[in-house]
C-alpha cells in the first residue's frame, strides 16, 4: 500500500472518531515481528496513518488522557 493510500485511511480514522492510538499499525498482528517487515518499512506506515490523521482533526486533537505523553514525528513534519 503507498504513502497516500495509507494517509487517507488515517484521515477517514479520524473522521470516523478513531484516537491516535487507533492506528492499525500499533495492533500485535501488523507488527515487524509478525509480518517480516523491517522496522523502517513499519515505521514509516505509522507516520504515514499518523500524518493522514493529523492532517484531519488539524493536529488539535489530544490523545487519550489527561496529557501529551508522546507526540509522534509525523506532527513535526505537517504544515499547518
Amino acid at each position: 500500500m503507498q504513502r497516500e493510500d495509507i494517509q487517507k485511511l488515517g484521515a477517514q480514522a479520524a473522521r470516523d472518531g478513531l484516537t491516535l492510538w487507533d492506528c492499525p499499525y500499533y495492533r500485535a498482528a501488523a507488527m515487524p515481528g509478525h509480518t517480516g517487515e523491517s522496522i523502517s518499512q513499519w515505521r514509516g506506515k505509522v507516520e504515514a496513518w499518523e500524518a493522514g490523521w493529523m492532517e484531519a482533526t488539524g493536529g488539535g486533537q489530544a490523545p487519550p488522557g489527561s496529557r501529551t505523553r508522546y507526540v509522534p514525528r509525523a506532527m513535526s513534519r505537517l504544515v499547518i
